[in-house]
């Protein structure tokens, strides 16, 4: 197969670095690139502008082959599958003109339109490939953005690339294998290639219109009324979910139909399932399709930064749309609903791995807690720690008085010279038990008294940590593989109230994800308020240029 650049194929440009034409010599085409690459090396190189982001790593390529500066792309099948890999690029979220699309384009048919093959051109070219390859390869193995440079609190487990960049990149010009070589390089998760899938749905919508923007004069819209703007909202909703047939003649009635689609739409975009048309559904329905794929793109991005080994089993929570689940051999085996950490005291992206649970545990109130919420609630109701089964400790554990204590002379500065320790019990903020992970946040999975929280669609309402709503059902599940444990022996355990500390048979890996976009294998699209502002720097680091050295 000839790789077309037009009509003309691009495999002519191979050729004149064989000597096949009437084109450079190879010696003249080496020359050329050891002039392009000293400048490369200098502190402000500027040759013919345009952007060369791994000078060093180019350099040493081409110190690779059979002598020193040898051209690295003189296979036709070579050029050929890279410029399609970086148009296919765009399919991963990236920008293709990151990875010298139009200059390279722009070279191939100069110097194949043109009587006077110039040994410059063939060496800038050669460049480009070499650039583009090594930096396409970089990004679809570990991410474009630096994760934790954009958010110091993003530290999941990293990927890595499974070889050496420098090795890799030769070893596959050698073979001529670019394109099964950069699809080895993206991430395997499932997870990825659905959203790969829900990009290109979104960008054909795009390119089909987007949607119209949808307003009505009334209040809320629901089942049983008839509207013309019914008729509107039934082809909003088309443009994303299908057909929405009326099951009536009357487009204009919001019939059973239409509430289905409505309840569906609601679940995608996290919002209360009622099947009535108020004013955040509307705000929903008119988020244009141009950042629905910006969402999808910063979602795909993210996945590159995660590692390939998330584990047999592990726990993933994922705090922008509020759940735990537990996933065994990629199949989902446990779920619940979760409460994460308010904007202002986010809770941490992180994997670690969870080792025991506590029964029954009491709660050390952390200083962030305790100096922004304890000790002011103390100054202005000096019975709150009476009231929350709560005592002030010396470090030898002994008791203070809380009347002896001035308490209006603490501050966070200034620290607090005791602890405060709510006693076990169903008012402990930690509930019945506690699942512990070691990490350099202090934040854990638990249990929680405040049930009436899960009620809420929105559920950032805690101070960092992850409270679930079926923590007796988890820690079973934990224990399923220790014969000394069942339910009864649970409920034993609870009833004696005295702190127990249990270790799980089988640790188990946690990973605390922010995911604000994701698609089911059915291709069914959804999309979480970015309740912690993430998103927004991610999909200005993806639109910007590469930091690089110009040539």
């Amino acid at each position: 197969m000839i790789f077309q650049f037009g009509f003309i194929p691009v495999f002519f440009l191979a050729l004149l670095t064989a000597g096949c034409t009437q084109g450079p010599s190879r010696k003249e085409v080496s020359a050329n690139l050891q002039k392009k690459l000293d400048l490369l090396q200098n502190e402000t190189p500027v040759i013919e502008g345009s952007l060369v982001y791994n000078p060093t790593l180019v350099s040493m390529l081409y110190q690779k082959g059979e002598s020193y500066l040898s051209p690295r792309w003189d296979s036709h099948e070579n050029i050929e599958q890279m410029i399609t890999a970086i148009r296919n690029s765009k399919s991963d979220g990236l920008n293709p003109e990151d990875y010298h699309l139009s200059a390279i384009e722009e070279l191939a048919g100069k110097i194949v339109y043109s009587n006077a093959v110039s040994a410059p051109d063939v060496a800038r070219l050669e460049i480009l490939l070499t650039d583009a390859l090594l930096l396409l390869s970089s990004h679809l193995s570990g991410g474009k953005v630096n994760s934790e440079s954009i958010d110091p609190q993003w530290k999941a487990a990293r990927r890595t690339l499974r070889a050496d960049l420098e090795e890799f990149v030769d070893s596959i010009l050698s073979n001529e294998r670019i394109a099964e070589s950069l699809t080895y390089l993206t991430p395997r998760h499932n997870e990825y290639h659905n959203l790969r899938k829900a990009l290109e749905k979104y960008r054909l919508i795009e390119d089909n219109g987007g949607w119209e923007l949808f307003f009505t004069g009334m209040a809320k819209i629901e089942e049983g009324m008839v509207h013309p703007d019914i008729a509107r909202l039934r082809r909003r909703l088309a443009v994303t979910q299908g057909p929405v047939d009326p099951d009536t003649p009357d487009s204009n009635l919001f019939d059973k139909t239409l509430y289905n689609h409505v309840v569906l739409f609601q679940r995608r975009n996290g919002l209360t399932p009622d099947g009535i048309v108020g004013r955040a559904t509307i705000e929903a329905l008119n988020i244009t399709v141009q950042e629905r794929i910006a969402s999808i793109e910063a979602n795909l991005e993210r996945w590159r930064w995660l590692s390939e080994d998330l584990g047999r089993r592990y726990i993933r929570v994922n705090i922008a749309n509020y759940d735990l689940h537990v996933i065994e051999e990629g199949r989902v085996v446990f779920s619940s609903e979760a409460i994460v950490g308010r904007p202002y005291r986010r809770t941490p992206v992180f994997s670690s791995l969870m080792t025991y649970m506590v029964f029954n545990p009491d709660w050390i109130i952390p200083p962030g807690i305790l100096h922004n919420d304890v000790i002011p609630a103390v100054i202005r109701n000096p019975g709150y720690l009476a009231e929350n089964n709560m005592s002030v400790l010396r470090g030898d554990g002994t008791e203070v008085d809380p009347v002896s204590i001035d308490w209006k002379s603490f501050s966070a500065s200034s620290g607090f010279p005791y602890r405060i320790r709510q006693a076990p019990g169903r008012t402990n903020a930690l509930g019945r038990v506690k699942f512990m992970f070691p990490n350099q946040y202090n934040v854990y999975i638990h249990d929680t008294p405040a049930r009436n929280l899960f009620v809420h669609t929105d559920r950032s309402f805690s101070s960092g940590c992850i409270r679930i709503d079926r923590p007796l059902e988890l820690a079973e599940y934990l224990l399923k593989d220790n014969p000394a444990w069942n339910s009864s022996r649970v409920k034993e355990v609870l009833e004696k109230g005295a702190e127990l500390r249990v270790n799980i048979p089988d640790p188990i890996r946690v990973h605390i994800l922010y995911l604000t976009a994701w698609a089911a294998d059915d291709g069914t699209v959804y999309f979480r308020n970015d309740v912690y502002d993430r998103d927004r720097l991610l999909i200005s680091s993806l639109r910007e240029t590469p930091p690089g050295a110009s040539l």
